[in-house]
């Protein structure tokens, strides 16, 4: 087998030492109810019909120059997954023996110490993981620091684990671990990467309008040659991709107060706006994309 093709158990996967990040072009965690019921009935069903193993999937990687696994293709499946040992980790401690150790009828999960995937220029989902692995208590997750999907996810993966039919989990989550793999796919390192996410975007689930004009605004801001205007430059799309995102209030509402008191002023935001429009510009001009002139429209819409 190549040594860019490696098959991995789902524990390999999840142990692995490699640092995996999920690139800002990808679009956000998404996976609902459907999509994670299939993929628990799934494994459940190929274990009780007595599949000696249970192929998953693909992932496939870039190895980027610091040595991280950036995620081309797999993410959705691979946060779920990785959602899911958080779970099964944390139901062990929930019910601990008088010793206190993790109750011995729940799977045994000290293999798994932290999750290897993380969000890039995404602190939220960065850190909802960190506390979703420190064992909050959801109610203290459902607010604005924290990403939304990614606690609805585990909320879904809790309820569709404790509906498992038929077997224990602790039998489910070592079926899980051990027998179903996944193949990752390393992509040599001269990959066009730009090319290669549009055709997988094309083979696979289409991208929605609005998130393909980001990752082409990203390709582009990464051709910044300076390290640090290309992370201020992103970071920056970031914010105001994050603060246009929700169309049901002011896109003023989707900056800190800090950050929309120095853009907007504190009193007068209408006065304010032709600075932002002004920031945009400036970003527009330095990657010459037009294309990011959408956000202004977005922009006057708020207003």
């Amino acid at each position: 087998m190549s040594n860019a093709i490696t098959e991995f158990s789902i524990q390999q996967l999840l142990s692995d030492k490699n640092n995996y990040v999920v690139p800002m072009y990808q679009r956000n965690y998404a996976w609902g109810e459907g999509e994670i019921t299939q993929l628990i009935q799934d494994i459940v069903d190929y274990q009780k019909q007595g599949h000696q193993r249970y192929y998953i999937g693909t992932l496939v990687v870039f190895r980027r120059k610091d040595g991280s696994l950036e995620v081309i293709d797999g993410q959705q499946r691979f946060t779920t997954l990785s959602l899911l040992a958080i779970y099964l980790k944390n139901l062990g401690y929930s019910q601990k023996t008088p010793q206190g150790r993790p109750s011995a009828k729940y799977p045994a999960m000290d293999w798994y110490e932290n999750a290897n995937i993380g969000f890039e220029s995404r602190p939220k989902s960065t850190e909802t993981f960190t506390a979703l692995g420190q064992r909050v208590a959801i109610h203290h997750l459902n607010n604005d620091a924290y990403n939304e999907d990614i606690v609805n996810g585990y909320e879904l993966l809790a309820k569709a684990a404790s509906q498992i039919d038929k077997i224990s989990l602790k039998v489910f989550a070592d079926y899980l671990f051990e027998s179903v793999k996944i193949m990752r796919v390393e992509v040599p390192a001269d990959t066009d990467l730009n090319h290669y996410f549009e055709v997988m975007n094309n083979r696979s689930e289409q991208l929605e309008k609005h998130e393909v004009l980001k990752a082409k605004m990203m390709a582009a801001l990464y051709k910044i040659k300076n390290e640090d205007d290309r992370h201020a430059s992103v970071q920056g799309l970031q914010r105001i991709w994050e603060a246009c995102a929700n169309m049901e209030r002011y896109i003023q509402y989707g900056f800190s107060p800090n950050e929309r008191h120095n853009l907007f002023g504190k009193n007068d935001w209408d006065s304010s706006m032709q600075k932002i429009l002004m920031m945009l510009y400036g970003v527009w001009m330095k990657v010459r994309h037009l294309q990011i002139l959408i956000l202004y429209c977005r922009l006057s819409v708020g207003r």
